[in-house]
């Protein structure tokens, strides 16, 4: 078994996305749906460096461009809020790329789109923003702590300079360490740091310094993300897929390691400090729409996905960013997915038990007039030992957990699997 298929966080993947056959007009498309309690997500598809495992949708150190960019968001907020007034968040994001990739005024100008032209009132709902090491800094910091946002996520990957480089992604020891050290002195209530594990090179022993390292910081969350070789991305063109694969055995080590010094688990990559205050959100993402303004934004109503093209490589990025910063009528949507009622159920199995770690049987019956027991994916599952049942709550089970990014896929339907592998990837 393959267990290293896809990271399912969302369901479809935007590689089943195609160019619809008309605009959809954006008032026609959220005329009839819940514009409360949404969710809201920026897009900044900027980072200091590309590194070799990624594949998303952004391009290192653009020398221009930026302002330009900025500008196009503001009038895409502007025309969510001028067409769907109404439209009230709960929770956001912001993310790319790295948002603080920006120097401190363009990240004060973005934030203030962010509240003030599309209306996220992030001094009182739940959010995060996403971080690097050589990009966060001491005024950059204060802006996000006057925003009153409350998690900032910090990718260190590794502390040993050797394991880095094998991503691809050089970095010193001395600029991660004072880049943590700055975001756990600050007012912002919850630091997150990312840690990759399957990097070339790695051992056990390695792997127990990073950990015990991290550790010593106490944040509030760790994430632990296997490492990924994904078609045009720099690690598949050196190294191709890894041929000794301990991927496994080092999560295991995380998790066991975690779970014994002040953490549990929240999904296969997540880990919360058990202090940690419980996240209070009214947001819910199997029945709540999300709105994504920036050119890598993805959007979606309850049977509607939508965002902006998606690539790769760097060309094909800089292109579709160049489209969208130039573009002024943001009033139609021209690219994305429809999803019958199949793709529904399939999506919100997917975001809650991948996503959200538990799926209310209840709350499925109610949905979709049906019992989530009668499925037989589901069953197999149980059968397999990867689900347990509490109640009205069906979760994964330990084992589950550290199979989620197999699970996942095995509840794509045959008709989005067909859309991806058909997609041409540039």
């Amino acid at each position: 078994m393959d267990i290293y298929q896809q990271y399912a966080y969302s369901y479809p993947h935007k590689l089943a996305y195609r160019e619809f056959d008309e605009p959809l007009p954006l008032k026609k498309v959220w005329q009839t749906e819940n514009r409360t309690k949404l969710f809201a997500y920026l897009h900044i598809p900027y980072c200091e460096m590309r590194c070799g495992f990624c594949n998303l949708f952004t391009i290192a150190n653009p020398k221009q461009g930026l302002d330009r960019y900025l500008t196009a968001l503001r009038r895409e907020a502007q025309a969510y809020r001028t067409i769907l007034s109404d439209i009230q968040f709960e929770e956001y994001a912001i993310g790319g790329g790295t948002p603080t990739f920006l120097d401190a005024d363009q990240l004060a100008n973005m934030l203030a789109i962010f509240k003030y032209d599309l209306g996220v009132d992030t001094n009182k709902k739940y959010g995060s923003i996403e971080s690097s090491p050589k990009s966060i800094t001491p005024e950059k910091i204060h802006l996000i702590e006057s925003y009153g946002i409350n998690r900032i996520s910090i990718g260190i990957q590794s502390w040993i300079e050797d394991e880095t480089k094998q991503l691809g992604r050089p970095q010193s020891l001395e600029v991660a360490t004072k880049a943590v050290e700055q975001l756990i002195e600050s007012i912002i209530p919850e630091v997150n740091i990312d840690l990759i594990y399957g990097i070339k090179g790695q051992t056990v022993k390695t792997w127990q310094y990073v950990l015990e390292k991290t550790l010593a910081y106490s944040p509030t969350e760790i994430f632990l993300y296997p490492l990924y070789t994904r078609p045009l991305t720099g690690l598949a063109k050196l190294h191709g897929p890894p041929k000794n694969d301990i991927r496994l055995s080092l999560y295991r080590q995380g998790r066991d390691y975690l779970l014994s010094n002040g953490y549990r688990q929240v999904s296969m990559r997540c880990f919360r400090r058990v202090d940690a205050p419980i996240i209070e959100s009214e947001y819910d993402s199997t029945t709540n729409g999300m709105v994504g303004i920036g050119a890598g934004a993805r959007s979606y109503t309850s049977k509607l996905h939508y965002s902006g093209h998606y690539a790769v490589s760097r060309k094909a990025i800089k292109g579709i960013i160049e489209e969208y910063s130039n573009q002024q009528d943001f009033t139609s949507i021209h690219y994305g997915i429809r999803l019958n009622e199949e793709e529904e159920i399939r999506r919100f199995l997917i975001k809650s038990l991948i996503d959200g770690g538990q799926l209310s049987e209840h709350q499925f019956e109610g949905k979709f007039t049906q019992s989530v027991l009668d499925m037989e994916v589901i069953q197999d599952f149980f059968n397999q030992g990867l689900l347990v049942q509490e109640g009205d709550w069906i979760k994964l089970s330990k084992r589950g957990l550290e199979l989620e990014d197999w699970i996942g896929p095995q509840l794509f339907s045959s008709q989005v699997n067909d859309r991806m592998n058909s997609f041409q990837l540039i």
